[in-house]
């Protein structure tokens, strides 16, 4: 990172951002440009997880190259004053990969649920895991920004 001084990489502020974030953008590794898509998101431990149809180019992205690259941003503010704008942000890389254990699979779809108080059955039916695909990215880095105003 290029600004020292802005640079956050606590486990703290990790978890702050991704508590605190409605939205995770992944980018996918696909020819001749990644494919970057926003998705609601729930985080256990190590590891990211996102829900999808059964069938669809990020999966197939996946299954030819797991490598993905994400990013989420909170408490943005645009200062128009100071043409700068204030924010959060944790970018990171991971391995993706499908959840094919029903156990996992709930797991990550009750984080998801609860992290977005959504208003699903919980525990997760299993007319639901078979429904839908689940994504677990296994974060492999992590680097934090904490871009606030200064007291110049």
């Amino acid at each position: 990172m290029r600004r020292k001084d802005r640079e956050n990489n606590s486990p703290e502020f990790f978890e702050l951002v991704f508590d605190k974030a409605a939205i995770i953008n992944i980018a996918f590794r696909d020819e001749p440009f990644p494919y970057c898509l926003p998705f609601n998101f729930g985080k256990i431990e190590n590891k990211i997880y996102i829900h999808c149809a059964k069938e669809g180019r990020k999966l197939d992205l996946i299954r030819a190259h797991p490598e993905v690259a994400f990013n989420l941003a909170i408490d943005i503010r645009i200062d128009r004053e100071k043409y700068t704008t204030y924010f959060k942000s944790v970018c990171g890389t991971g391995q993706a990969s499908l959840v094919e254990d029903p156990a996992e699979k709930a797991a990550a779809l009750d984080a998801i649920g609860e992290k977005y108080a959504a208003l699903c059955p919980r525990p997760s039916p299993m007319s639901l895991l078979n429904r839908v695909s689940v994504i677990k990215i296994a974060i492999l880095s992590l680097s934090g920004k904490n871009c606030e105003p200064r007291e110049d």
